[in-house]
């Protein structure tokens, strides 16, 4: 069997460049094959054959996720830079209230927020020995295990934003410029 392997090696090697650089850095592991390019990475599957994988799609950074499914789903960054001072409390409200309800119902799907203290507001509780200063944070003087509690916290029972799938240079856009033709 090894000598057959040893066959199809030479001959994959013979009229492949990339798979005999591989050879190479298996049988000489101090020689350092030609990096490829960051995108690709080649898979030798069988010594005759090698498969380049497609090119690594572009990253987009979570919390321009977030923020572009909170734009699309509620236009909640048209609202924060809205010059505000133009309008009356009453319009700001109508305004933010729908803002409001769609960022609650987008962020309960894409995040599964829950409260982190299932106790009311100004309810005494037990701080588990064992917790973080990420999970309960400690207000004002004092010792002991028990407080009153302040506010309940919130976390995320699960992470599911979009995937992204645009050109490297879009991962930052938020949302697309929209444009009515004349």
């Amino acid at each position: 069997m090894s000598l057959g392997i040893a066959f199809r090696a030479f001959f994959a090697a013979l009229g492949n460049r990339k798979v005999a650089e591989q050879i190479r850095s298996i049988l000489e592991p101090s020689a350092q094959p030609p990096a490829l390019p960051a995108a690709t990475k080649t898979v030798v599957v069988d010594s005759t054959k090698a498969i380049v994988s497609a090119p690594k799609p572009p990253s987009r950074s979570d919390a321009v996720a977030l923020l572009a499914t909170l734009q699309r789903e509620a236009r909640l960054i048209d609202l924060i830079k809205e010059n505000l001072s133009a309008y009356s409390d009453a319009q700001v409200g109508a305004a933010a209230r729908p803002c409001l309800v769609q960022c609650a119902a987008t962020l309960d799907r894409i995040m599964g927020l829950k409260p982190i203290e299932t106790t009311s507001d100004g309810q005494t509780i037990t701080v588990p020995e064992s917790a973080t200063a990420a999970r309960y944070s400690w207000i004002g003087e004092g010792e002991g295990a028990t407080g009153k509690l302040i506010h309940h916290g919130w976390e995320a029972s699960r992470v599911e934003l979009p995937s992204w799938t645009g050109e490297a240079g879009d991962a930052t856009v938020i949302a697309p410029a929209q444009v009515k033709r004349a």
